[in-house]
């Protein structure tokens, strides 16, 4: 195997890194997600050539990940909206639901406003 094809793949790794962490306060899930995808495609790529990788092939790998801190960042806060609009989402569904409930035709229904 080729070393230089290990270079390549290292070389489109840390563009795309690069890239990704440019556009992190604009970048959207749908972005990310496919980040995440591409990147895992290169990693399965690049343990074919485990055995020809060179230490600056490895210092090289190493400050790609250290740019994965922003980007886990970013993914968390997203994570967390999302699971703040799911639990508003959730407790608007229980309000409307006291107000949507089928009763008798002639019961009554009293809402006590504090």
């Amino acid at each position: 195997m080729d070393s230089n094809s290990i270079q390549a793949l290292i070389q489109a790794l840390k563009e795309m890194t690069i890239e990704t962490t440019n556009r992190l306060s604009i970048i959207e899930e749908e972005e990310l997600v496919a980040f995440v995808d591409r990147r895992q495609e290169i990693v399965q790529e690049m343990k074919k050539f485990r055995n020809v990788i060179t230490e600056e092939d490895k210092q090289e790998i190493g400050l790609i990940l250290d740019m994965d801190a922003p980007i886990l960042e970013r993914m968390n806060k997203l994570k967390d909206e999302a699971g703040s609009w799911m639990e508003r989402k959730g407790n608007i569904r229980v309000q409307q639901s006291a107000y949507q409930r089928a009763y008798s035709v002639d019961s009554l229904f009293i809402d006590h406003r504090k």
